[in-house]
């Protein structure tokens, strides 16, 4: 269980009023309460009885949500930030190194291809809207080491998507080990969603960059 201290609480705040005020769209909120909500509770109420103290990578970060966030609530563990965007990455450094955190470090690149370089390095992978959810599987799981979990962050369209990523499940050794569902104080509802790896990576995976949404583990929707 995490515990939620002032120092923790100062370092979340300094990051939300940074990302708020950076010249270069790190997030679409503005207002500061709706921001903690959306970037910070909805991390906190997700991860709080983990225990992580490996390495782990945020992949799609854009404003640095969940992996700044999870850098400061789990400061024992190694925090890999991965964007194609190299502006944004270039300031979330840039915000990172204000908040005299020591424990992340920045990738700029695609994930399909990024993975190559990577290959079963962490102990998990965080997805945070990315895309539907076995679209985020195949960007996920070349990254993490056998026993390792891809963690997806979805909202009430997960529901829709579960089968999509059973799919892609079957094709990339994945099992559902938990699927936990919270709501946001402002009444949202959200889910955290954690694959496990139990095998081998099937043949041809990762694909090339725009493969995975182009053409979909789990098929496109309603079968079409």
């Amino acid at each position: 269980m995490i515990e939620l201290d002032e120092k923790k609480e100062e370092l979340l705040t300094r990051f939300l009023k940074e990302i708020i005020s950076s010249k270069h769209n790190l997030t679409a909120i503005k207002d500061f309460k709706q921001a903690y909500i959306k970037h910070v509770e909805d991390v906190l109420l997700a991860v709080r009885k983990l225990n992580l103290c490996g390495r782990y990578i945020d992949i799609g970060t854009g404003g640095g949500v969940p992996g700044i966030v999870c850098a400061v609530l789990f400061p024992e563990a190694e925090w890999y930030l991965l964007d194609s965007v190299g502006k944004k990455v270039q300031e979330i450094e840039r915000i990172s190194l204000l908040l005299g955190l020591s424990n992340v470090h920045f990738i700029v690149g695609r994930a399909e291809e990024v993975a190559k370089g990577y290959a079963e390095f962490f102990d998990g992978a965080f997805l945070r809207a990315v895309g539907r959810a076995d679209i985020s599987l195949e960007y996920g799981t070349p990254f993490v080491c056998r026993t390792g979990i891809v963690y997806l962050f979805k909202g009430p369209l997960w529901r829709e998507e579960k089968e999509y990523a059973e799919r892609a499940a079957k094709i990339l050794n994945l099992q559902l080990k938990f699927e936990k569902s919270y709501y946001l104080s402002d009444g949202a509802e959200r889910f955290l969603v954690g694959y496990e790896r139990t095998g081998e990576l099937p043949a041809g995976i990762p694909r090339r960059p725009g493969i995975p949404k182009k053409r979909p583990l789990g098929g496109k929707w309603n079968g079409k």
